[in-house]
């Protein structure tokens, strides 16, 4: 009887030894939603008064992404403006090398614009909490966030950006590469106008100077074929190199997944007299699982750059 008793302990001791060690995060690939979580109430306890969001990227997964990366980023002559990054995943390796080309600049604050995927809530929305990541917290600039709200320019809605990876899933990668930043979430309904949208790089400009760069978080063609999605991004390139925004903001999800959000980053390259890009790199989800089969997800990198 003394000798099951024992088992039993022990298999107990085991147990929670084991817990504990997913709670202490030691291995990342094995962290859970449930683990985030309890990190982020953690980490308000240490810091009080400040709200984080879970992050979208676990450590192994930032991991295994900058793996991917160039170890000879490319050099960009002159200031970065805008800068157009993808937000799926699997991209991740275009993800790296945009923002090694983005740190070299090191910009202070990184203002992300991108879609409202599920089209909730106000058409521009922001938010002041910050974003928990496996490099630490990335925290928002709160004035900025409280000015386009005072302005009616943008509205507050932490549960939509909590929600929300064009935000989420650039993140952990804007922390990384530029750990000092701050950062301007900005989400955009479907059906916000280029009028809008001017609006809102109105209300930016007396803070857009030297160390602040605009990221436009886009996803291209989606659901086609690889050689289908290539030949609509050969369409959607001539329409960007047109600077054609009738046209863009008439494209589907065939061409791209927020046009408004692409709009604003070639809007605000406009207005600092910009009308030529970079393109660092384009493919989309079947090349890069050399797959023929899949529906896939294309991908542009893009920078607007002032001599």
């Amino acid at each position: 009887m003394e000798k099951g008793k024992g088992a039993v302990s022990l298999l107990v001791i085991v147990c929670a030894a084991f817990l504990l060690l997913l709670d202490s995060g030691v291995g990342g690939e094995f962290r859970t939603e449930k683990n985030w979580a309890e990190a982020v109430r953690n980490q308000g306890t240490q810091n009080p008064g400040v709200t984080v969001h879970p992050s979208f990227v676990t450590q192994h997964e930032l991991s295994t992404a900058l793996a991917k990366g160039s170890t000879d980023p490319t050099f960009i002559d002159g200031r970065i403006i805008s800068v157009v990054i993808p937000h799926h995943l699997v991209a991740d390796r275009l993800i790296v090398n945009a923002m090694a080309v983005l740190a070299q600049q090191e910009p202070r604050l990184v203002v992300v614009v991108g879609p409202n995927h599920f089209n909730k809530g106000g058409k521009i929305i922001t938010g002041v909490s910050s974003w928990q990541t496996p490099a630490g917290i990335l925290y928002s600039e709160e004035n900025l966030v409280k000015h386009l709200i005072e302005k009616g320019l943008a509205v507050a809605d932490e549960e939509v950006l909590a929600q929300e990876h064009s935000i989420g899933a650039l993140v952990p990668f804007i922390k990384h590469f530029l750990p000092e930043s701050k950062l301007l979430p900005l989400v955009l309904h479907h059906d916000v106008s280029i009028r809008e949208v001017d609006a809102l790089l109105s209300g930016l400009a007396p803070f857009m100077d030297e160390k602040v760069v605009l990221i436009a978080s886009v996803d291209f063609s989606h659901y086609l074929t690889r050689s289908e999605a290539q030949a609509k991004d050969l369409e959607t390139l001539e329409v960007m190199r047109n600077f054609d925004y009738a046209t863009l903001l008439r494209l589907n999800n065939d061409y791209v997944d927020s046009p408004i959000s692409l709009a604003t980053a070639f809007r605000l390259a406009e207005k600092e007299g910009i009308r030529t890009f970079t393109i660092l790199d384009n493919t989309n989800s079947g090349i890069i699982m050399q797959n023929d089969t899949i529906e896939t997800t294309s991908y542009f990198t893009l920078m607007f750059t002032q001599k």
